[in-house]
């Protein structure tokens, strides 16, 4: 390959090469013609204009010499003679042409002669001897030697224009040769360029176009080898790779097909339903429980309208859809039997993060639906049960306190404090259960009205306040200014906010601030407590708002119910519920509740 680009560009190189030798040349000649026309001629005419000037200013000095001016005349005549001896001694150091010595030589003379009749001149005082001197002799050798240098001028003029012509002559001659070579140049250029590309480029595009049909899985093709270079080098590693392809292509083929066989066995045997569904909408899979739930609700190439929405808003890119609660079941009628289904939508996303289908999974609750009511309806008749002979036992210890049957020594009024007090707490417990009840059961209804969230955390700070200052701590409000109304229960709000309180005076220090806050969250508001207490360890941040549950090593009291019934009270209310903690550093304890949209609810 490079010796191939070496030969290519070589007569380029040389075509380079000799333009520039000719570029050389001509150059010298223009500069010896320039030196010869500088240094030469034009040193002469110099010369000759001064000596005509100086000769000139002599005879003037000789003739203001005859009217009376004898001292300026004699000045005159002495400033000019050395300038006059200086232009004529460069002159006959500069002689050049033919014919110049002689003049020169000539002038020379003529000047000898001049300056030795002009110092009789000078020496005769008699002014009409003088005259007919000056008339007779001076005069006409200043003319002659005048005359002479202005013919030595004339000659380098001439010659000064003859150097002219030849060099412009020489200039438009050399401009032709070098315009022609240009043209020859640009034209091999061209030639040997586009030779050089087709040598070079036709490989590559070969390559290219293969790569090309390759990438769109034509795994078959072969590119020609054309050379044993660089680039029949490269064609043959590509053929190799190919090759290559090909093979891993029939190894992986295999794998995938069995891949995929065994993931359809795989999903076949699950109980419930399980749908792959394409970024368009489209089914690409669907187990075998899946084809008979869809062909008993009379939908074989749908899905149901609640899940086919929460596809819709998943393949957009909203998080997947899992929920945990029976709130969100879809109730089907399947068999003249009422079917609880609690649907679960993930999203198949690539190496980049853009989705590209969902995964449904419609999971059967029914049977735990049924339990979950069971059970629900055990504990409220359980719990209110067991309030009619409570509240008889409160009675009794009420009237025993007051001693209206007998008085009591301090012994019995102890015992039957603390028995009143248990009473109490079991009494309060068991209206948590009933609360907790009605809520999982949906039986109560919670009013909702229209609230500003300012008023809903006013409300709450002027409930609260008393509590925490009762603790040493301090109570601090942040709202987010603008903030749109929300729809909710306050009555209930008002317990949500008085659980997220309680619970983080029992984890904060005297003299600690606790915040309660509300701002905006993703088109929602979100109000919530913050606290600066111990933290909540992450693995135990997910069963926080279960029923019962009470972090281990705990010293609260309760019966860990205040949390479960907040949550339910939130869900109620079409909210989220939930906790931000990290361990020394405090807890942020939230409910989102949704924002009312400009121009709804007055």
């Amino acid at each position: 390959m490079k010796q191939r680009i070496f030969l290519g560009l070589t007569p380029l190189f040389l075509l380079l090469i000799a333009m520039g030798v000719y570029a050389v040349s001509l150059f010298a000649k223009l500069g010896n013609s320039v030196d010869v026309i500088l240094r030469e001629n034009f040193r002469s005419v110099i010369a000759g204009q001064q000596m005509k000037e100086t000769a000139e200013r002599m005879d003037s000095a000789l003739f203001f010499s005859l009217v009376g001016e004898e001292e300026r005349a004699r000045k005159m005549y002495d400033q000019n003679l050395p300038e006059f001896r200086e232009s004529l001694t460069v002159e006959m150091h500069n002689v050049t042409l033919p014919g110049e010595g002689e003049l020169a030589n000539k002038v020379q003379q003529l000047h000898g002669h001049y300056t030795e009749r002009a110092e009789v001149f000078w020496q005769t005082r008699d002014i009409p001897a003088r005259r007919k001197m000056y008339f007779d002799e001076m005069l006409p050798t200043f003319t002659a030697v005048k005359d002479t240098a202005q013919e030595i001028i004339k000659i380098n003029q001439d010659n000064m224009v003859d150097a002219d012509r030849k060099a412009r002559a020489l200039s438009e001659k050399s401009t032709r040769y070098m315009i022609f070579a240009l043209l020859v140049g640009i034209a091999g250029a061209v030639y040997f360029a586009a030779r050089l590309q087709r040598s070079i480029l036709e490989p590559i595009q070969a390559l290219r176009t293969v790569s090309k049909e390759l990438g769109e899985g034509k795994l078959d093709q072969v590119v020609p080898v054309m050379s044993q270079d660089e680039l029949g080098q490269l064609a043959d590693a590509f053929n190799k790779m190919a090759t290559k392809l090909r093979a891993y292509r029939q190894v992986m083929g295999d794998q995938i097909l069995q891949a995929r066989q065994m993931t359809e066995i795989t999903f076949s045997a699950f109980p419930d339903p399980i749908i792959v569904v394409a970024a368009d909408g489209r089914v690409n899979f669907a187990n075998p429980a899946a084809n008979t739930f869809l062909f008993k609700l009379g939908m074989k190439d749908g899905l149901p309208p609640g899940v086919q929405e929460e596809v819709n808003r998943i393949v957009k890119g909203a998080p997947d859809y899992l929920p945990t609660s029976f709130d969100r079941v879809i109730v089907f009628r399947i068999d003249e039997q009422e079917v609880f289904v609690l649907p679960r939508v993930i999203g198949m996303r690539d190496e980049t993060g853009s989705i590209f289908g969902a995964a449904v999974v419609l999971q059967d609750v029914t049977r735990l639906r049924l339990l979950d009511e069971v059970k629900t309806n055990l504990v409220s008749t359980v719990s209110h049960e067991l309030k009619t002979p409570l509240t008889s036992v409160r009675m009794g210890l009420h009237l025993l306190l007051e001693e209206r049957i007998g008085s009591l020594n301090p012994k019995q009024t102890e015992l039957l404090l603390a028995a009143r007090e248990d009473s109490e707490r079991l009494l309060r417990m068991i209206n948590d259960l009933l609360d907790l009840a009605k809520l999982e059961s949906g039986r109560t209804a919670l009013p909702s009205l229209p609230m500003d969230p300012r008023e809903l955390i006013d409300n709450a700070q002027d409930d609260l306040r008393a509590l925490v200052e009762s603790r040493g701590s301090k109570l601090v409000t942040k709202v987010t200014p603008g903030l749109p109304r929300v729809s909710v229960d306050a009555r209930q709000v008002a317990h949500v906010f008085s659980n997220f309180v309680s619970n983080a005076i029992k984890h904060t220090k005297p003299g600690e601030e606790i915040v309660l806050r509300a701002k905006n969250q993703d088109g929602r508001v979100r109000f919530s407590v913050v606290d600066h207490g111990p933290g909540i360890p992450i693995q135990f941040q997910g069963q926080i708002f279960d029923r019962f549950f009470r972090l281990p090593g705990s010293e609260s009291t309760g019966a860990g119910l205040g949390l479960a019934i907040a949550r339910e009270i939130v869900l109620a209310q079409g909210g989220v519920i939930g906790v931000q903690s990290e361990p020394g550093k405090g807890s942020e304890f939230y409910f989102d509740l949704p924002a009312i949209p400009t121009g709804g609810i007055t």
